[in-house]
């Protein structure tokens, strides 16, 4: 053994011994110092050779959370780096292999995209480079492409399987590597599980270089025929009302929103768009968004974009993130400022316009239906009510379960064109069953289309969100994280979960628990009877306080699966009139869940 590894091996036992590691933290380390194909990185973790540094890089195995692999880029095992994006792939391989009797899911092939992030590129190449290795057919874009955009190839190429590197919103020190399946959304049990296993037995990388591959027809590049025909799909699934006169801004933020919005906008004959000059270059670094948080669900991302909506009189002003699967909003308020719409307001918006629209028309689909995640609007119940319109708002955090719901019904002769709008609270919308995935191009079509039709009627589009609240009554939902980061965070946030489920509150800011629903073991039980009844078989680690009798209020509670984060969504309901009232009281349950929270980490 070399005398530099020998010796911080030393470290590492010392370390191991008198605890300031873990076991796993310790097992992973030594295993990235010591074996062979850990080769490239032993420099690296001699580097690491430090306690917290250790701990945070290598205390896990990076897993597959709501939004597949996705972490800071770096050495380690819970690190982003070519190792663990070649072993993502070679570990998706041979799930592949593992059901391919015949070799013809082989020959179906992979399609894989990336965005604009630094490393985006290089892993890109390892993960076409191992699958084609692997014997697998990998259709490779020409350059940054858009999630949706890669759901829709999947299910256009007939592929059995794609794969985007992506970090989604993330910072520019994050990348992440998401998988999909042949329906285009992405995995789900038991894939997602069976890709991970096989991830945790490689050993060694087949990988093949990509020219060879290409010379032996394992790698085929693809051009901008997928873009055409998802345009096309655009203009033929997303368009539900003629009027076109709105001005429009639009960022993508550096991302690959460029290739998606623009396009998407100008192919259903919207012309007055604008956009930030300084952010349409594609810039993984982010350079011009405020501390580099490309994430349009914060409000000051798109700062840029609100000047030049004021510059131009904009009737919307929206931005993408950096793979353009999200789009956030802000809206005039008629005194020359711009307010930002929530997830949760823009998608309930979107769901009335799209369904008034095509109940005008007589056109809803036969079944049709709308989904949701259970975190988000609770209005979306009401909404569909008003329509006899089918709605399951009651499914986990993240579009794959949203896929994977259209799938299911699909077996049960339901066809995906009954889905007629989806959205889940964190600024993802679908607008057709094509995409399985948040389309960024769906939210910006069919929003645009809403701001022109309303201002075809004379009013903004706080005017129709008044409208909406005097017919279906004051939704006020909240949401607010708190971050814990590292091996210690872990342990804080399952320690929280493990107090809140075997000493659940029997009340939160003055509203008595009235139901507590478990999504880890199934089970919804009424508090005052402790009767208790099975719900959804499809489990995740998630707690839900009902506070009313209808579910309209509500405390949820979850531990993020794509950053070191516990998530909270407060949600409150009552008569436009109360609104105050109900803001008030939103606001005390988001202090007491504080206050509990703080009560037990300091107890514990």
């Amino acid at each position: 053994m070399d005398e530099r590894i020998a010796h911080y091996l030393k470290i590492l036992d010392f370390y191991l011994e008198v605890g300031e590691i873990d076991r796993q933290t310790y097992d992973n380390a030594k295993t990235w110092l010591t074996e062979k194909q850990y080769g490239d990185f032993h420099e690296g973790v001699m580097d690491l050779i430090r306690p917290t540094p250790l701990i945070d890089a290598f205390y896990q195995i990076i897993p597959f959370g709501t939004g597949g692999r996705r972490g800071t880029v770096g050495v380690g095992s819970n690190r982003m780096n070519t190792r663990t994006v070649g072993e993502s792939a070679q570990g998706l391989a041979a799930t592949i292999r593992e059901q391919d009797a015949d070799g013809s899911l082989a020959a179906r092939g992979v399609v894989v995209a990336h965005d604009v992030r630094l490393s985006s590129e290089e892993f890109t190449r390892i993960t076409a480079s191992v699958l084609a290795a692997n014997g697998v057919k990998v259709f490779l874009f020409d350059g940054p492409r858009s999630t949706p955009l890669l759901s829709f190839a999947v299910r256009y190429l007939n592929c059995i399987a794609g794969v985007v590197v992506t970090a989604s919103h993330n910072p520019p020190s994050d990348n992440g590597f998401k998988a999909y399946w042949e329906d285009g959304g992405q995995v789900v049990a038991p894939h997602d599980k069976a890709i991970l296993e096989q991830v945790k037995k490689v050993e060694q990388i087949e990988a093949m270089d990509l020219e060879a591959a290409k010379s032996k027809g394992l790698v085929e590049t693809l051009d901008d025929r997928i873009d055409r025909a998802y345009f096309e799909m655009v203009k033929r699934d997303y368009v539900v009302c003629d009027e076109r006169k709105a001005t429009i801004v639009f960022s993508p933020l550096h991302g690959t929103g460029l290739t998606v919005v623009p396009p998407a906008l100008k192919a259903v004959g919207f012309t007055d768009v604008h956009m930030p000059p300084e952010q349409i270059k594609m810039d993984g670094s982010f350079p011009t968004v405020p501390k580099n948080y490309p994430n349009p669900e914060m409000p000051e991302a798109m700062q840029q974009a609100v000047l030049l909506g004021k510059q131009v009189g904009a009737d919307i002003v929206t931005a993408s993130d950096p793979d353009a699967d999200r789009l956030g909003v802000f809206v005039p308020d008629g005194t020359g400022e711009f307010v930002y719409l929530t997830g949760n307001t823009f998608g309930a918006m979107l769901v009335d316009f799209v369904l008034e629209r095509l109940h005008e028309q007589n056109i809803l689909p036969e079944k049709a239906y709308v989904l949701t995640t259970m975190v988000s609007s609770r209005s979306i119940r009401k909404i569909c009510e008003a329509y006899g319109v089918d709605v399951v708002d009651d499914l986990l955090v993240g579009f794959k379960n949203i896929a994977y719901e259209i799938l299911r019904r699909e077996g049960e002769g339901i066809p995906g064109e009954a889905m007629v709008f989806s959205f889940e609270e964190s600024i993802g919308y679908m607008a057709g069953h094509l995409v399985r995935d948040k389309d960024s191009g769906a939210a910006a079509v069919v929003g645009a289309q809403m701001t022109a039709w309303c201002k075809a009627q004379g009013m903004t589009l706080l005017d129709r969100l008044h409208q909406m609240q005097e017919k279906y009554g004051y939704f006020k939902e909240e949401q607010f994280s708190v971050f814990l980061k590292g091996e210690a965070g872990a342990e804080q946030m399952s320690y929280l979960m493990d107090q809140f489920r075997t000493n659940p509150p029997k009340e939160i800011a003055g509203f008595k628990v009235h139901a507590i629903v478990d999504r880890q073991t199934a089970k919804r039980t009424v508090t005052a009877t402790g009767e208790s009844e099975n719900i959804s078989p499809i489990t995740s680690n998630v707690l839900v306080f009902e506070l009313s009798a209808d579910g309209l209020t509500r405390v949820s509670i979850r531990p993020s699966g794509t950053e070191p984060k516990i998530k909270h969504y407060i949600a409150h309901w009552g008569e436009l009139k109360e609104k105050a009232t109900v803001d008030q009281t939103a606001a005390d349950l988001i202090d007491a869940v504080r206050k509990m929270e703080q009560e037990i980490l300091a107890a514990g």
